[in-house]
């Protein structure tokens, strides 16, 4: 077992079973979600919910100007540029139909993350002009691609069935400066604000917190089960960790510091993924299916 830094800080067993909260719907929150020990069961409402496109798979972050870029593919693959107050389509593009995740470092490079079967690569773009600047090959399928805090360099999960691992790439030239080994079955990761450290989470809903110049795990603790999205806001102090299944889920909020569940909120059916605002005041959810897509906006 791996301990905290400074006490053993694995949840109660009980927090196991969170991942069973009540149905909600695709385009709203449900009542409280049951929330044992000392977790706080909260009745939350987003403030807002975006029109985006149908199946939409994945979103980067909200950029200072207002806009997000949106990966969706109902019918083919593309990337979007949405207005991130109204939902408005401001530009549109087609990339490979193996495109997994985009996210968007501060000076306006996308980092398309690309994974099939067979081989897994981040493709650079332009946010302007939209040509692809450059592909860095990946020792894996890609799962997802993030922003460090420093806003230029991409963290790209990718993996097989029986490895993984985080591949670290500066958005200004393409340049591989190191490869992190985390879980075989993470499915998406946070860089700390240092960016010394990723946190990984594991799809039976553990946290693993990972050194990325000594790739060794430093703590772990678990939040639920059936992890599906991490996301970490800009002070480092909380973590967003959405589980459950496609159809019912909840987000456990957790204190960095102690490592534990402080609320438990629901989520909508059919979220994909979380995001933090840059202001650290707002949250998304990314929710998309074949037939329709949104983000909620929840205010922190």
């Amino acid at each position: 077992m791996i301990r905290g830094r400074t006490a053993q800080r694995r949840l109660p067993a009980a927090l196991a079973l969170l991942g069973t909260a009540t149905m909600l719907a695709a385009c709203g929150h449900g009542g409280l979600a049951a929330a044992p020990g000392t977790a706080t069961a909260v009745k939350v409402a987003p403030e807002r919910v975006v029109s985006a496109p149908r199946g939409l798979l994945a979103a980067a972050a909200p950029q200072a100007s207002g806009t997000m870029w949106a990966l969706a593919g109902a019918t083919g693959t593309g990337l979007f540029e949405l207005d991130s107050a109204s939902g408005q389509v401001r530009d549109s593009r087609s990339v490979s139909s193996a495109a997994r995740s985009v996210a968007e470092s501060s000076a306006g490079v996308l980092g398309v993350a690309l994974g099939d079967r067979k081989a897994g690569a981040l493709e650079l773009r332009d946010g302007h002009s939209g040509k692809a600047t450059a592909t860095v090959p990946l020792p894996a399928p890609a799962r997802q691609a993030v922003v460090g805090s420093d806003g230029s360099t991409f963290y790209v999960l990718s993996g097989w069935h029986k490895s993984a691992s985080v591949t670290v790439v500066s958005s200004q030239n393409g340049k591989v400066h190191g490869t992190v080994p985390v879980p075989a079955d993470t499915v998406s990761i946070a860089p700390d604000v240092a960016q010394a450290s990723l946190y990984a989470l594991e799809a039976t809903g553990l946290v693993d917190e990972i050194g990325i110049s000594s790739g060794k795990i430093t703590a772990r603790f678990k939040v639920g089960d059936q992890g599906m999205s991490i996301a970490l806001n800009p002070n480092g102090s909380t973590l967003y960790v959405l589980k459950g299944t496609p159809v019912v889920a909840n987000i456990a909020v957790i204190n960095v510091a102690t490592e534990s569940v402080r609320h438990i909120w629901p989520a909508p059916s059919h979220c994909r993924a979380l995001l933090v605002s840059a202001s650290g005041s707002q949250l998304y959810e990314v929710v998309g299916t074949p037939g329709y897509g949104n983000i909620q906006v929840l205010a922190l």
